[in-house]
């Protein structure tokens, strides 16, 4: 009798195992099917009912993933991790889920326990690095790239990162890693253009030219490398050559600025002046602010009988290459402040002067000279010249300028001294 119970009870825990078993591959069918829906409804009910499994957790996280319910996965997860405190397999997925939903600093925690519970852990390094990337930590950036490559050093990832941190950074050292992963992957693009590009920024431009040949003879319709090549071309002082390559591009699609600018001075180089114009109107059209299209566009301009948009543009990229007066106005004040604060008044005086020359609608640094020569250098006649000339520029301001509170101020402040400076020269005059 006991030995037909044992049976019974072996018979029954085999066909909970079967169903469960059978329950698990039914779901994964519908998850390979993309039934997400379906399967989150099924595995929520199932969890529900204490079937707790860790693939129940996984297969409704993965299908909320599929469906873009990021919050959803993210509390699945941690759910998941309430009942497997030490899965890694949880921790790695939820970790990956913070990252994706842009919860850097909760990713960072779980990144940076994986690792440190697995030092081999090669992706965990490489979301760490590019989390300290974002939040530009970058000798933390650095280190996690290091140890990646510690792991692997053929990781093509790595190497890209670690040089186009370097090459941020103006680091010359960016160019041994991407030399490394163009060496190491030569058909891919993103090493050969980041070195490509390295090369041209470098002034080496004549050995992007192979590279980007490379590329071309595999695929010719890429203008992405069509237009370096071009640029790789012109910066090496050859229009002819640089203008047939951006030419193919233009013919292929592109319709940058980019493109459409250095085509044409590509043109104007070559005394293609019609060339030159058309290409660099429609330059102009998509980008109004780029002063060398300006001017090139007025130089080949001035070649034909459109004198007066010729002058247009040249006023044009003038005034796109001057900084706003104000702006440096406000720098040559600041760094006057600065040596007034230095006691260097001589030296603060003349930047005082400087911004005033840069920005002649805005009387306050005129005060500060006047102020530097009354209090600090204390040439009370200098000062009283300059304190005049303050109230003169005031005065001469168009009505439409409504004067501010501080003004008003530093004007009675300024009225109150001319006439105690004009007392004490006055008896300074009479003892004499």
């Amino acid at each position: 009798m006991r030995v037909k119970s044992i049976a019974k009870l072996s018979g029954l825990i085999l066909l909970c195992f079967s169903n469960q078993t059978f329950a698990q591959e039914s779901r994964l069918d519908q998850y390979y099917s993309g039934q997400f829906k379906q399967l989150i409804h099924a595995t929520a009910l199932a969890i529900g009912e204490g079937e707790t499994s860790f693939e129940n957790f996984q297969l409704k996280a993965l299908s909320e993933m599929q469906l873009g319910q990021s919050d959803q996965a993210v509390a699945t997860l941690q759910q998941a991790l309430e009942i497997y405190p030490g899965d890694a397999r949880i921790k790695r997925m939820l970790a990956s889920q913070y990252f994706e939903s842009g919860a850097y600093v909760e990713a960072l925690q779980l990144y940076s326990g994986l690792v440190e519970t697995d030092s081999t852990d090669q992706s965990g390094w490489l979301k760490l690095a590019e989390i300290y990337s974002f939040r530009q930590l970058y000798p933390q950036a650095i280190h996690a790239l290091e140890q990646v490559l510690v792991i692997d050093s053929l990781n093509l990832n790595s190497l890209m990162m670690l040089g186009d941190i370097l090459n941020r950074h103006n680091n010359s050292g960016a160019v041994v890693y991407y030399r490394r992963a163009f060496r190491l992957y030569p058909s891919n693009q993103k090493a050969a253009y980041a070195l490509s590009n390295w090369y041209i920024q470098s002034k080496d431009s004549w050995m992007a030219i192979p590279i980007c040949d490379q590329i071309l003879e595999k695929d010719s319709s890429n203008i992405r490398f069509r237009k370096l090549k071009a640029y790789a071309l012109y910066k090496m002082g050859d229009p002819g050559p640089a203008l047939k390559q951006f030419q193919i591009a233009v013919d292929d699609g592109d319709s940058t600025t980019f493109t459409f600018k250095f085509k044409g001075i590509c043109h104007y180089l070559m005394v293609d002046f019609p060339g030159a114009i058309e290409s660099l109107e429609l330059a102009a059209q998509k980008d109004s602010t780029d002063a060398e299209v300006h001017f090139f566009l007025g130089a080949s301009l001035a070649t034909t009988t459109r004198k007066t948009e010729a002058m247009y543009h040249l006023n044009r990229s003038l005034q796109l290459m001057q900084p706003d007066p104000s702006i440096v106005s406000r720098i040559y004040s600041e760094q006057g402040n600065l040596k007034r604060l230095e006691s260097e008044y001589e030296t603060a005086y003349e930047l005082y002067k400087k911004a005033w020359m840069a920005d002649t609608t805005n009387a306050l640094p005129v005060y500060f000279m006047a102020s530097i020569r009354d209090n600090s250098l204390h040439e009370s006649r200098a000062a009283l010249v300059d304190y005049q000339k303050y109230l003169q520029i005031l005065d001469n301001m168009p009505e439409t300028n409504e004067p501010s509170n501080q003004v008003i101020s530093i004007r009675a402040i300024v009225e109150d001294r001319i006439n105690s400076l004009k007392e004490e020269l006055f008896f300074l005059d009479q003892d004499r």
